[in-house]
């Protein structure tokens, strides 16, 4: 195997072509190499680009670097203030040794359908910075995930920032993590919801889903059920049905097809009652 560390952004770029795995913590790869999931001739470390390690408020949005932790995440005031949801799935983020090493960027390029911080990143509308030698482009972060564990970045391209809809003066938003035990879990189903609100009506919304599907996404339906609305209960039923039917998720040692789908439905009533400062209703 070849290794490479790279000393600057272009560097990086250059060695990034004919299929090089970029590892910065290595929290992913790491282990894929380790039990013969993957078979890498070449490795490009980027993990001392330390220009790509920041958390910022820039041009109405909030830029993560792609070397930024999901630590760095915990110890924004910026990220705990502005993108809840982000913060409290950096709460629920494996262990602390994790979580100083796995990078916001890392999490999104494995494509899992269970990365944690995916559904709270779609959630707020993130947008996903690449940068090639032909320039930089910027795509939706709900149009990065393709397929399981495959993703829109093309070859020599490395991605250098993510950036998120703050949630502002009207902004109200929940997370809820379904796992087997408390720590080091992977998710049977998480969500993520996100609501600008003018005073009782929903301007916008964003419900992300994880392990629901073969890709972390949007349920766009269920926040279409939302948007323009006067959001109660008829509306948030209406929104958690559309996310439970949109769900086309898995069976595996976690979880049935079934109770995946149902819990969908289930975690984003719940989410969204508890975004809207609303009583927890009677269990499903």
């Amino acid at each position: 195997m070849e290794y490479i560390r790279a000393s600057s952004v272009d560097e990086a770029i250059a060695a990034a072509g004919s299929g090089a795995a970029i590892v910065a913590g290595g929290t992913n790869l790491v282990p894929d190499v380790l039990f013969g999931r993957n078979a890498v001739e070449r490795v490009v470390d980027i993990s001392r680009l330390d220009e790509l390690r920041f958390i910022e408020s820039a041009g109405g949005r909030i830029r993560m670097g792609a070397l930024a932790t999901v630590t760095d995440l915990l110890g924004s005031d910026l990220i705990q203030r502005e993108a809840t949801p982000l913060h409290e799935s950096a709460v629920e983020f494996a262990a602390p040794l994790v979580r100083n090493r796995a990078t916001v960027a890392g999490n999104i390029m494995d494509a899992s359908p269970a990365a944690d911080l995916a559904p709270p990143l779609l959630a707020q509308d993130a947008d996903v910075e690449l940068t090639s030698a032909a320039g930089r482009r910027t795509l939706p972060l709900c149009e990065f995930f393709l397929d399981y564990r495959k993703t829109a970045v093309r070859s020599g391209e490395l991605v250098t920032a993510i950036s998120i809809r703050p949630l502002g003066e009207g902004g109200r938003a929940a997370y809820c993590k379904l796992q087997l035990r408390r720590a080091m879990a992977i998710s049977v189903v998480s969500v993520a919801v996100a609501l600008w609100m003018n005073e009782d009506t929903c301007v916008d919304a964003g419900i992300g889903l994880g392990a629901a599907a073969a890709v972390p996404y949007r349920a766009e339906a269920a926040e279409e059920a939302l948007r323009g609305r006067v959001v109660g209960e008829a509306e948030i039923d209406a929104a958690a049905d559309a996310a439970r039917e949109s769900a086309s998720p898995i069976d595996d040692v976690r979880a049935s097809v079934d109770y995946r789908r149902k819990m969908c439905g289930v975690l984003v009533r719940r989410m969204l009652r508890k975004a809207m400062g609303l009583p927890e209703a009677a269990r499903a």
